[in-house]
């Protein structure tokens, strides 16, 4: 054994057939790229006496190939294996035959570990650039591993149970998104979220029969995605979101309260500084009246329905606006669905932001509805896409969707 084959096992070489002759540090490369790489000096070679191509014990040495494979170091400087392959040369066939080595593929230069490391490091959400800083290769050797490891497929059955939703891809264009409502892994990635395009692939990639078998669609109050689904999944469900739900009545509350803001000229009223500073309270679903504590900006001691009665009491408007929020949400967070209905057939307009928003709930009262019932929500999907805003922010953007596509696959499947 070679007194240099100790450091083939401290790298994770796993081969007897490389027999190491020299390590030493050198500098490689020109200008720029002249980089210090620790250099291993081996040669891999064998007995071999039948051509692998056509049986015959023809086989004739001829020689060695010098090849450059770059192995995972034990430092932090990169570290290059010059491994020097025996060739033999067949009398029969007259074709010549390589040694080969299970550190590293067919005529391959990065070893199957430095592929590995690369693939852990990326879903790490860290650029290109940085992973190849880290290894010891190049962004384009980063990108050309990735390209062959990870590559984005839709699924290849339908659940029963779907989440839709868009995000920001390259450039301004917003994409689509599905998820499956239960196993939470990726169904869908397309480039826009055009109806046409949605449309289309579920069309083409899966039958009727899977197309008929889902059950329930979790989305926003997208009425563009309402126009296709029935069409498409005949028998489903759509289930509107409870969180777009709450959001929507709370843009409106906070809309009334501004409004109601700008009314007041004296900026030293006590109404103005709950208005202005403890606009909090107005979206908690159970403000404290026992309780008492100091509230900063109006400089008092009270309960926090104290507070909100300082403002309420005195402008009616945003008081029903308030209420009717409360209420609402406390429909909706009870399951009640025979109070939900009563509340959207009874709304009279108000002239308050509000009627915009339970005319928009009105138009999607089955999905509202189905929301009380139905426990499930889009907030594993919306986990997703924070997901992708962290890889996308951390990566400085993607100007090839391709590329884009491929990594969420591999944080989200």
């Amino acid at each position: 054994m070679s007194q240099f084959n100790p450091t083939l096992s401290i790298l994770g070489i796993p081969d007897a057939n490389i027999h190491v002759s020299n390590v030493r540090d050198e500098y490689r490369g020109t200008d720029a790229r002249r980089r210090k790489y620790h250099t291993i000096f081996a040669t891999l070679s064998y007995t071999l006496k039948r051509c692998p191509l056509c049986d015959f014990e023809a086989l004739r040495p001829n020689g060695h190939k010098l090849t450059h494979i770059h192995v995972k170091g034990a430092t932090e400087i990169p570290t290059i294996l010059d491994l020097n392959k025996q060739r033999w040369w067949c009398t029969n066939c007259h074709h010549s035959t390589i040694a080969k080595t299970p550190l590293v593929q067919f005529n391959r230069s990065i070893a199957r570990e430095i592929q590995d490391s690369v693939l852990k490091l990326s879903m790490k959400n860290l650029p290109l650039k940085t992973i190849a800083a880290i290894i010891g290769i190049s962004a384009s050797s980063v990108q050309r591993i990735l390209n062959t490891n990870v590559k984005y497929c839709p699924a290849k059955k339908l659940p029963e149970h779907l989440c839709f939703d868009e995000f920001r891809s390259t450039g301004n264009m917003m994409s689509f998104i599905c998820i499956d409502g239960d196993s939470h892994s990726l169904v869908s990635l397309l480039g826009d979220r055009l109806n046409k395009t949605i449309k289309d692939f579920f069309i083409s990639h899966y039958s009727l029969k899977e197309r008929n078998a889902v059950k329930t669609i979790t989305m926003d109050m997208n009425a563009a995605y309402q126009l296709f689904i029935h069409e498409v999944f005949p028998q489903s469900q759509i289930i509107i979101d409870r969180f777009h739900i709450v959001q929507l009545l709370g843009r409106a509350l906070d809309q009334t309260r501004i409004a109601t803001l700008k009314q007041i000229e004296d900026h030293h009223l006590r109404t103005y500084k709950v208005l202005k500073t403890q606009w909090r309270l107005f979206h908690k679903a159970e403000p404290d009246a026992i309780h008492t504590r100091y509230f900063f900006g109006l400089n008092e001691y009270m309960t926090e329905q104290n507070a909100l009665d300082i403002a309420l009491n005195e402008y009616p408007s945003l008081k029903f606006v308030y209420e009717t929020y409360l209420t609402f949400h406390s429909a909706l967070m009870n399951q009640d669905t025979r109070k939900l209905w009563h509340l959207l057939d009874t709304y009279r307009n108000t002239g308050t932001p509000l009627d915009i928003a339970m005319e928009t709930l009105r138009k999607n009262r089955a999905g509202v509805l189905a929301a009380t019932a139905s426990p499930r929500s889009n907030g594993r999907i919306e986990g997703v896409n924070r997901l992708i805003k962290s890889l996308k922010r951390s990566c400085f953007g993607f100007r090839n969707q391709g590329n884009f596509f491929d990594r969420i696959y591999q944080i989200t499947a």
